[in-house]
C-alpha cells in the first residue's frame, strides 16, 4: 500500500523508492504483486513515465482515508513511546480556542516532559474501555457517571451583544431582554429558560431564537449584531476587552453549568493527568477563571466562593511565576 501510494504521488518508481528507502526494482515488484492480487493494472508505464489508470485512480481515492488513519495512529503510538508521560485530551472546542490554548505555554514551560495531544472532542461514555483520550474538558453539571470530574470555570455568565445591537435596541432593565433576539445553544436548550426562571420568572418564549451548536458561533453571531447571548465569561474575555462585545448589565449571572476536567476513574491517577489538573486549578485561580478545582462530581454548589481555592504552597506554577 505504501509503495502504491508513494508511486501514485510521484508518478515515479525511483522517487517512490527514495521516499521509502528501497530500490526502484523493489517498488516495481510491490506494484506488480498488488496488481496481480487485484486483477487490474494500476499504472500505465510509458516512455514519458507513469500514469494512473482509471482503476488506479479509483483505488487510490478509496484507500487514502485508511492510509491517513494508519499514519495518524502510528504517529500517536510513536509519540507515546517517545514520552511515557503523554496525555490525550478531548476538549470542548470553544473553551480550547478561547481559554485553554492561550494559556497552554505556561504548562509546557514547567512540564517539558509531558506531551499533550488534542484529539477529537466528543461527549464521552466513561463506562467504555475504548476511549481514545485520557482526559476531557466537558461542559455540564459535573455529574458524569463512572468518571472523575473537577470543576474548572464557566459558571459565571454574562449577557452580551454588539454595540450596534445595543444602540438599536436600548436595554435598561432585565425585563427588556424579553424584547431581544435570544441566541440559543442547541446543545444546551435550557440555559435561557434557567436564566429567566432564576432572575425574572418563567417566560414561555425563553427557547425561541436562532440556534447554534457551538459557543464560538454564538460569539460571532452576537458580535455581528444578531442578538443577545448568554455566555460563560471565560469564553469572551478578549471580546469584552476589545469592545467586540458589550456586557449589557456589567455583572455576572450564576449558572448551574460549567467546564469540568473529566477522566475515566481508571485513568484519573495518571501522573500526567494529575499535573494537568494542578495546572488548570492554578490557571483558573490566578488567570481569570473561577475554579474550586477539587469539587466532587455532582451539581455545583453555587454558594461556594467564585474565586475557588488558592494553590498549595509548593505549587510549581506559582514558583515559576515568581
Amino acid at each position: 500500500m505504501n509503495a502504491f501510494s508513494a508511486a501514485a504521488r510521484h508518478l515515479s518508481f525511483s522517487k517512490a523508492g527514495k521516499e521509502l528507502f528501497v530500490t526502484q526494482s523493489a517498488i516495481s515488484r510491490h506494484i506488480a504483486t498488488l496488481e496481480s492480487y487485484l486483477g487490474h493494472a494500476l499504472f500505465i508505464r510509458g516512455t514519458n513515465g507513469l500514469q494512473l489508470t482509471r482503476m488506479g485512480a479509483t483505488y487510490l481515492s478509496l484507500i487514502r482515508p485508511a492510509l491517513h488513519t494508519l499514519e495518524s495512529a502510528t504517529s500517536q503510538v510513536m509519540a507515546t513511546q517517545q514520552s511515557a508521560k503523554s496525555l490525550n485530551v478531548s476538549a470542548a472546542p470553544t473553551f480550547a480556542a478561547q481559554w485553554l490554548f492561550p494559556r497552554l505555554k505556561t504548562f509546557r514551560e514547567v512540564n517539558p516532559d509531558i506531551s499533550i495531544n488534542f484529539v477529537r472532542y466528543s461527549v464521552a461514555d466513561y463506562k467504555s474501555t475504548e476511549l481514545d483520550f485520557d482526559a476531557s474538558i466537558q461542559y455540564g453539571y459535573g455529574d458524569w457517571h463512572d468518571g472523575a470530574a473537577k470543576y474548572l470555570t464557566g459558571r459565571e455568565t454574562r449577557l452580551v451583544c454588539s454595540r450596534e445591537y445595543l444602540d438599536q435596541h436600548p436595554i435598561s432593565s432585565l425585563e427588556d431582554i424579553k424584547q431581544c433576539t435570544l441566541l440559543q445553544h442547541i446543545e444546551i436548550p435550557l440555559s435561557w429558560e434557567y436564566w429567566f426562571s432564576t432572575y425574572l420568572g418563567d417566560y414561555d418564549r425563553a427557547r425561541f431564537g436562532p440556534g447554534f451548536n457551538l459557543f464560538s458561533m454564538i460569539i460571532q453571531a452576537a458580535s455581528s449584531g444578531f442578538g443577545v447571548a448568554l455566555m460563560p465569561h471565560c469564553l469572551i474575555e478578549k471580546e469584552l476587552a476589545t469592545g467586540q462585545l458589550v456586557d449589557i448589565f456589567d455583572r455576572t449571572f450564576e449558572s448551574p453549568l460549567g467546564y469540568y476536567l473529566c477522566a475515566p476513574n481508571w485513568r484519573s491517577n495518571m501522573e500526567s493527568y494529575e499535573r494537568l489538573s494542578q495546572w488548570l486549578a492554578h490557571e483558573c485561580f490566578h488567570g481569570g477563571g473561577t475554579a474550586p478545582a477539587g469539587q466532587a462530581p455532582g451539581k455545583p454548589d453555587l454558594d461556594r466562593p467564585a474565586n475557588g481555592q488558592p494553590c498549595a504552597t509548593d505549587c510549581p506554577y506559582c514558583v515559576a511565576a515568581g
